[in-house]
Order: C-alpha cells, then sequence, then structure tokens
C-alpha cells in the first residue's frame, strides 16, 4: 500500500515538473507593424484580406498607412519571431495608380486541442498557443477601393470613391458611399447607411440592410434585404425575404421569395412563383405567376399577361386587364374596367367606381361576383349551362334559353357587364 501510494506521490510530482517546463517554455508577446507609402490622387486600393479584422479610415491625406496589431504566443521565442517575421512580409506594394495589399501570411492553419498549426507561405510549419492579428487602414476618402474578404470583420467610414466587395462568411459595419458600389457577399452580414449612388447587389446566404440607395440591381438566394428607400429597383430572387418602404420603380423577378413594401409605385413588373407580395400602390403594373400570393392596394392600371393558382388582392383599380388565367382567386375593392380570360376562377368585385366603363368575363366554370351599389350597368350574358342571380330591378330586354344555353341582355344604360362562356356562375347585387 505504502508503495503504491509512493508511486501515485511521484508521479503527480513528475506531471507538475512537466507542466511547470511546458509553461516556462511559452513565449508571448505583442506587437505593431506599420507600412506606409505616399500614393497618386487617382489611386486604387486593392485589398485581399484572410487574417484578421479590418478598419477602413477615411483621410483627407495624400497617404496610405496600415497599422497591423498581432498578439501571438507558442512554445519558443524563435516560433513566435518566425510568424512575426512573415507577417511583416506580407504584400503592400505600389503599382502606378495601383497600390495592392494582400494581408494574407499562411498558406493554412488548423487548430486542435486549443493549438493552432500555421503553416507559412514558405512551407514552415509552426506550432502556436494563442494567435490575435488585426489591421486599421488609412485611405484617402475619395480613392477608390476593391476588398476581398473572408473569415473576419470589416469595419468601414463613409467613402467618397468607387466601392467593390467580394465578402465570404464576413461581416461588415459602413457608413455612406457616394459614388457606385458593388456587393458580391455569401454567408455574410451586411450593415450600411447610404448608397448615394447606384448599387449592384449579388447575395448568397446573406443578410444586407440599409436606408437609402439611389438604382438598385439585385441577384439574390438565400437572403434577406431590409431598406428604406431607393429609386428604380431590378431583382432576381430565390427564397429571401424582402422588406423595402419606398420604391420608384419594381421589377421583380422571384421564386419562393416574399416582399413587403409601402411603396407608391410609378412603374412594377411582377414575374412571381410561390411568392408572396405586398405593396401600398402602383400607377401602371403587369404580373405573371404561378402559385403565388399578391395583395397590391390602389392600382391605376394592370395587366395580367399569364396566372395560375394565384391569389391576388387590389383595392381600387382603374382598368385590370386578365389574357390568361387558371384556378385563381381575385378580389377588388373597386373597379373601373374589368377583362377576364380564365378558368375556374373566382372573381369578387366589391364595387364600380364613378367611371365604371365595364367587365368582360369570357371563360369556363368560372364565377363572378359584383357588387354594383348604386352604379348603373348593363347585362349581356352568352353562357352554356348558367347560374345566374341578378336584381329583379335589372330591365329584360332579350332572353332566350334552349339546350342549357342563355342569351340574356338586360338595362340600357351603363358600363356593360358581359359574360360569356360554359358553366359561369354569375351573382350581381
Amino acid at each position: 500500500m505504502k508503495k503504491q501510494f509512493r508511486f501515485k506521490l511521484i508521479t503527480l510530482i513528475l506531471l507538475l515538473l512537466i507542466s511547470n517546463i511546458a509553461i516556462s517554455q511559452n513565449y508571448e508577446t505583442s506587437k505593431s507593424l506599420n507600412k506606409s507609402v505616399i500614393v497618386p490622387s487617382d489611386i486604387t486600393v486593392v485589398v485581399s484580406n484572410q487574417s484578421g479584422d479590418l478598419t477602413f479610415k477615411s483621410t483627407d491625406d495624400s497617404g496610405i498607412n496600415i497599422k497591423t496589431d498581432v498578439k501571438i504566443s507558442g512554445k519558443s521565442e524563435e516560433d513566435v519571431n518566425q510568424v512575426l517575421k512573415a507577417i511583416e512580409q506580407f504584400i503592400f506594394e505600389l503599382d502606378g495608380n495601383k497600390l495592392v495589399i494582400d494581408t494574407r501570411f499562411y498558406k493554412s492553419m488548423q487548430t486542435v486541442n486549443n493549438r493552432r498549426t500555421i503553416t507559412l507561405l514558405n512551407g514552415d510549419k509552426i506550432k502556436i498557443k494563442d494567435f490575435e492579428i488585426s489591421h486599421e487602414i488609412h485611405i484617402p476618402k475619395n480613392a477608390n477601393l476593391k476588398l476581398n474578404n473572408k473569415y473576419s470583420d470589416v469595419f468601414m467610414e463613409s467613402r467618397g470613391g468607387e466601392v467593390s466587395l467580394v465578402l465570404y462568411s464576413s461581416k461588415l459595419e459602413g457608413a455612406s458611399f457616394a459614388k457606385d458600389v458593388q456587393i458580391d457577399s455569401k454567408y455574410s452580414k451586411i450593415h450600411l447607411l447610404n448608397f448615394m449612388q447606384n448599387a449592384e447587389l449579388k447575395l448568397y446566404d446573406s443578410d444586407i440592410k440599409f436606408t437609402t440607395c439611389g438604382d438598385l440591381n439585385v441577384q439574390s438566394r438565400y437572403s434577406k434585404i431590409e431598406a428604406h428607400k431607393t429609386d428604380d429597383v431590378i431583382i432576381d430572387s430565390y427564397d429571401d425575404k424582402l422588406y423595402i418602404d419606398e420604391i420608384n420603380n419594381l421589377e421583380f423577378t422571384a421564386k419562393y421569395s416574399d416582399l413587403v413594401s409601402k411603396a407608391e409605385l410609378s412603374d412594377l413588373n411582377l414575374d412571381l412563383y410561390d411568392s408572396n407580395i405586398e405593396i401600398k400602390s402602383a400607377i401602371m403594373g403587369t404580373f405573371n405567376g404561378k402559385y403565388s400570393n399578391l395583395k397590391l392596394g390602389n392600382v391605376k392600371e394592370i395587366l395580367i399577361e399569364n396566372s395560375y393558382d394565384n391569389d391576388l388582392y387590389f383595392r381600387k383599380t382603374r382598368k385590370i386587364s386578365i389574357e390568361e388565367s387558371k384556378y385563381c382567386k381575385y378580389e377588388i375593392g373597386e373597379v373601373g374596367k374589368f377583362i377576364l380570360q380564365g378558368y375556374d376562377d373566382s372573381v369578387t368585385i366589391s364595387g364600380l367606381n364613378k367611371e365604371f366603363e365595364g367587365i368582360a368575363v369570357n371563360g369556363k366554370y368560372c364565377k363572378l361576383d359584383v357588387n354594383a351599389g348604386n352604379i348603373p350597368f348593363q347585362v349581356n350574358f352568352k353562357i352554356k349551362y348558367p347560374k345566374i342571380d341578378i336584381p329583379e330591378s335589372v330591365k329584360i330586354i332579350k332572353q332566350v334559353e334552349k339546350n342549357s344555353d342563355l342569351e340574356l341582355i338586360g338595362n340600357e344604360s351603363g358600363g356593360k357587364i358581359l359574360v360569356e362562356g360554359h358553366d359561369m356562375k354569375v351573382v350581381i347585387k
């Protein structure tokens, strides 16, 4: 028993000695590195970064400076200094009106059991314990900037030059951009203030939020866009969530996407598949869609070219023309003129406006429900297998029923409600 106790005691002492030796072998240091250069006024700065967070400071100077802060610990001073030397040698090269900055100093970095193995660009493998690096770049405000960033956070002050950003698994916090901006983003989160001019966005599984923009062109997949105000917008969307308060004109092509807007649009063009759209109003619009929901407040005129299994809701409209429709539901608050070529559609019109011109429905298995109120109207029906419910006050001018065919003309003033087709149900109140 005593031997066993002595053995355990000796083992414990050896472990403590080994631990103390390991601790004593750790070497830790912090260092700040600086590189700077005077640049021409038309400079374009090209930055590639995959090693540490970036902060861009905008200045009125004619020079560019990058400060790199490093904190590192390893088992020996030699290993730590070898990594520091590699960091000091990252690319910072001026060629005419282009400055290239590439902060990467390693081929790969792996972490196992809280220890990292860095393979440097020269092929050397260094084992380190802890490692932190960040960069602060001071750049003229009006310089053009091209950034390719991966796996790190970026903070950017307002820019006066053109900006092009490629982001991968990044987080961007920025202010305003005075000129055109291009952003290509994957797996990233972006929070900005204003695009003062135009912006082109290519998004994949990314979130972007901004306040204002000029013209906006978007290709997006699995992403979320939040904005307050834009001018003309073109969006190609797949499985996205979009919230834009104010838009001038909108062209929206989407699958499996949702869009909500408080906009009073001038022009609206929609091509949808299994999407949900809610917009306050539009002056002119076109629609093509399948399996979608559209809620559009007031619209002056809208052309629906092809509609299949959709639910569409409108408030006040002057004219709705539907060239081809199947299995759709239309709910309309008030209309001046309505034209439908349909198959198994349901149309509910809650009111006719004072300038009511007429309703023309041609189809099969459709239902038309109209609340005419006090607005005068005429009726003209040519239906096989009809189901008709009209007010007794309608003055019948002609009525012919033969072999399940109905021809009915009634009233002599007001807009004409014309229904032609097969197995049609018409209710007028």
